[in-house]
């Protein structure tokens, strides 16, 4: 290191320099590995759709109301009206008809029945949605509703119960939001 320091004496300038030498050598520290961070869905491959193909029994809660809903009071003449049901079908083929606002271009043909968020073609109980595994046991399911906005049931396949989050997006705006939540549970048939 070096200093100066301006002399009193006619103004000369005097030069002092120190030196300071190390002798000793430390030891470079070792590198601290970063902590390897469990992989997330997204980052996973994929499950097979064969794994969550089937029908599942549909039950979501939207906005704080349970859907479907308890069932309905008895009429008068001592009938009982049947409550809207709900219902996921997951098929393991190509859809004929893959929606262009999907944010996928994999699209594998479902139908979904959720009453107030369906519109199902008459003579029918369900509406054409896609669906498409987004990485690990994780999948979305993706219709359009008859309020120009689409619907997303987002969420992980654990066993034969597929449950996760239910989102509204307005086409209108694009404000997207989360709606409530899903659970689906596959319906068995037949012996294994």
């Amino acid at each position: 290191m070096a200093m100066v320091i301006r002399g009193a004496r006619h103004g000369a300038l005097m030069a002092v320099v120190l030196a300071g030498a190390c002798s000793r050598s430390q030891p470079i520290p070792e590198p601290v590995p970063e902590p390897v961070a469990a992989p997330t869905a997204a980052s996973r491959p994929p499950m097979a759709p064969t794994l969550a193909a089937g029908t599942y029994t549909l039950q979501a809660v939207v906005q704080g109301r349970q859907i479907p809903g308890p069932p309905p009071q008895a009429r008068a003449r001592g009938r009982q009206a049947a409550p809207p049901s709900a219902s996921l079908v997951l098929v393991a083929r190509a859809s004929p008809a893959p929606n262009g606002l999907a944010p996928s271009a994999a699209q594998l043909t479902a139908t979904v029945a959720l009453p107030g968020y369906t519109m199902a073609p008459r003579g029918r109980t369900a509406q054409t949605a896609t669906w498409w595994p987004t990485g690990g046991d994780s999948l979305t399911v993706f219709w359009m509703t008859p309020r120009n906005a689409t619907v997303a049931l987002k969420g992980a396949l654990r066993g034969d119960t597929l449950s996760g989050d239910v989102w509204y997006t307005s086409l209108e705006s694009g404000a997207e939001f989360q709606l409530g939540t899903f659970s689906a549970v596959r319906r068995r048939t037949g012996r294994r």
